[in-house]
C-alpha cells in the first residue's frame, strides 16, 4: 500500500507517544503507522487507559500532515476514521455497529474499539494529527471491563490482524481520497451515533436527565434536545451518556 507505510514492533508504552516522540524529533511523514503487539500504556479518552491483552488486538497509530487534506475541523478527521471503522466492521458481518460519541467504537451496547486523535498546532494552524486506533478483536475475557466486548465474541470468528490492520488502512485511504464535504460526512457520522434520535439518560455533575442526540457541530460538540425542546450543546468532559 503506498499510502501508508507500517511499522511493526513487538511492544511500547504507547503508539500515540511514540509517534509524538518521532514528531517531536523531526523524523515524522505523512502516512506513518505504527502497529505495537503489546501496549503497556495505551491511551483512552478522559485521560483513561486502554488496556489491551498482548497479541489478541489491533493497536496502532497513524501520523497524518494535514498539508494533504482539506479537514474542516480536527473533529472532520475523527468523523472520517469512525465512518471507516464501522465500515470495515459491518462487512466483516460484526452484528450492530454503532459510534458513541464522540470516538467509542461498540456494537450492540458493548465497546469493541476506540479511538484517540492527539493534534498539533502552528499558532492557529492545524498541521498535524496522530490517530490512534484500539481494537478488540480475538482477546475472549474482559473481567474488569463488563460493558467490553471482541469482535470474536460477537461473531464467533477469530481475525488475522494484519489482514484487518490493512482493511482499515485501505478504507481510511479512500476516505480520504474522496474527500467529501464537511455536510456529508457529519450527516453519515450523526445517524451511526449510538441512541441517534432516542431519549436516553445523560449525566452533567450529578444532575441525569433524559435528551436525545441531535447531531454534532463542526467542531465535535453534542447537540442535545431534552425533554421540554430545549437544544444545548456539550463537550466532551461535561457530559457522560448512561448506557
Amino acid at each position: 500500500m503506498s499510502y501508508f507505510t507500517i511499522r511493526k514492533i513487538d511492544a511500547i508504552d504507547s503508539t500515540n507517544e511514540a509517534l509524538k516522540r518521532q514528531y517531536q524529533q523531526g523524523n515524522s511523514r505523512h502516512g506513518s503507522v505504527l502497529w505495537a503487539l503489546e501496549q503497556t500504556q495505551g491511551k483512552g479518552q478522559r485521560n483513561s487507559k486502554w488496556v489491551s491483552q498482548a497479541c489478541k488486538n489491533l493497536t496502532f497509530s497513524i501520523f497524518i500532515t494535514h498539508e494533504y487534506h482539506n479537514f474542516v475541523s480536527p473533529f472532520h478527521l475523527n468523523c472520517l476514521i469512525a465512518l471507516s471503522i464501522k465500515k470495515v466492521l459491518i462487512r466483516l458481518n460484526i452484528p450492530e455497529i454503532s459510534i458513541k460519541w464522540p470516538n467509542d467504537i461498540l456494537s450492540g451496547n458493548k465497546k469493541i474499539g476506540g479511538i484517540l486523535i492527539e493534534n498539533s498546532y502552528r499558532g492557529a494552524q492545524l498541521i498535524g494529527s496522530i490517530v490512534g486506533v484500539g481494537l478488540n478483536v480475538n482477546q475472549e475475557t474482559f473481567p474488569s471491563f463488563p460493558k467490553a466486548s471482541s469482535l470474536y465474541l460477537q461473531s464467533n470468528t477469530n481475525f488475522s490482524l494484519e489482514e484487518l490492520l490493512h482493511q482499515l488502512l485501505g478504507t481510511f485511504e479512500e476516505s480520504f481520497l474522496l474527500e467529501k464535504s464537511y455536510e456529508e460526512v457529519n450527516m453519515e457520522f450523526n445517524q451511526a451515533l449510538y441512541g441517534y434520535q432516542i431519549f436516553q439518560h445523560f449525566r452533567v455533575d450529578e444532575n441525569i436527565f433524559k435528551a436525545k442526540i441531535e447531531g454534532v457541530t463542526k467542531t465535535g460538540l453534542l447537540i442535545l434536545e431534552k425533554e421540554r425542546g430545549e437544544r444545548t450543546t456539550y463537550a466532551l468532559k461535561e457530559i457522560e451518556l448512561l448506557y
